[in-house]
């Protein structure tokens, strides 16, 4: 998430230079209030993700409201400067930056795959697996290798660690581009 920062850092670059920031209608300021809170918010969300890929994060998220509404509202402020990121990069794909327009094709398909509703079904599921797994822990500590309680928590922390692994990888794509676009 760290390199979401310098994905706004490249982006401030590009809306200062030429005309963009004029037609976009974005202060220096407002730009820069855009890439700290982003920043604030990637050093909270690799916070919490180390615990959240967790069998135990998980239960605190399916379990405890509070902790489950500071995630989903830390997402909601993250996917809102991400579409702030979004509309300062179709601005400055007008003025002819060709790789911006690679780079909006990432954010848009950042925002459809791992968009705030989308994280939210997927824990949704987990949790439903987690309390289906707590329900019925007696039997499964009798049970032996892939039926073990043991061996089906690995599965549900295997699942959680795809998916951020996942993440990690769009977040890799968009430093990518933005790495492209510091070259030129």
């Amino acid at each position: 998430m760290k390199k979401l920062a310098i994905l706004l850092s490249v982006c401030l670059v590009i809306l200062n230079t030429g005309q963009a920031q004029e037609n976009a209608g974005v202060s220096n300021e407002d730009t820069m209030t855009v890439v700290e809170h982003l920043d604030e918010l990637t050093l909270l969300w690799d916070e919490k993700s180390i615990e959240l890929k967790t069998y135990q994060g998980l239960r605190k998220f399916c379990r405890s409201s509070a902790y489950r509404h500071s995630i989903t509202e830390m997402l909601v402020s993250m996917h809102h400067y991400d579409s702030l990121l979004y509309d300062m990069a179709i601005e400055a794909s007008k003025q002819k930056h060709a790789h911006m327009k690679h780079l909006i094709h990432e954010l848009e398909s950042f925002e459809k795959h791992y968009g705030v509703k989308q994280f939210l079904n997927h824990l949704k599921e987990e949790c439903t697996a987690q309390s289906d797994l707590e329900r019925h822990k007696k039997d499964y500590k009798k049970d032996n290798g892939d039926e073990s309680y043991d061996s089906k928590v690995y599965v549900v922390e295997l699942e959680l660690k795809k998916y951020v692994k996942h993440l990690t990888h769009r977040i890799d794509r968009l430093d990518k581009h933005v790495h492209h676009l510091m070259k030129e």
